[in-house]
C-alpha cells in the first residue's frame, strides 16, 4: 500500500529544475557557437600553409623572397576568409636550404557581457624548399 501512495506523489522534474537545465544547455550552446568558428578558421590557416608547401614542392621551385612568400600566403588566407591573422603574426626564416614559415596568432571573440574567449594558436609551421 505504501508503494502506491509513493507513486502518486512522484511528479517528475519541477519547472525550476527544467529552467536551470535549459539555462545550462543554452550557455554551452552559446559557447560552442562562438568558439567553433575560431577552430574552423585555424584549420583554414593550416590548409593555406599546406597548400603553399605543396605548390612549392610540385613546381620544384623555391619562392625567392620573404615578401613573395608573404604575398602568396596572404592571397590564400584571403581566399579562405581568414581574418584573425595579421602580417605581424607570420615569421619567415631561413634554416639551411629551407625556408620556414611560422604562423603564431591568437583570436579573441566576445562571448557575452564583459567576457571574451581567447584562443591561442602557436607554431603552425611549414618548410619550403630544400632537400
Amino acid at each position: 500500500m505504501n508503494s502506491n501512495a509513493a507513486r502518486k506523489h512522484q511528479n517528475g522534474m519541477t519547472y525550476l529544475g527544467m529552467l536551470i537545465m535549459l539555462i545550462v544547455i543554452a550557455f554551452f550552446a552559446v559557447v560552442l557557437i562562438k568558439v567553433a568558428p575560431l577552430y574552423m578558421e585555424h584549420f583554414k590557416v593550416k590548409s593555406s600553409l599546406d597548400s603553399l608547401a605543396q605548390e612549392t614542392k610540385d613546381s620544384q621551385s623555391t619562392l625567392s623572397s620573404p615578401p613573395e612568400i608573404m604575398k602568396q600566403l596572404f592571397n590564400r588566407l584571403g581566399i579562405n576568409d581568414v581574418t584573425h591573422v595579421a602580417r605581424d603574426d607570420v615569421n619567415i626564416t631561413k634554416e639551411g636550404h629551407k625556408t620556414v614559415v611560422t604562423v603564431d596568432y591568437e583570436a579573441r571573440v566576445h562571448l557575452f557581457y564583459n567576457i571574451d574567449v581567447v584562443a591561442r594558436f602557436p607554431d603552425d609551421r611549414v618548410e619550403l624548399g630544400g632537400p
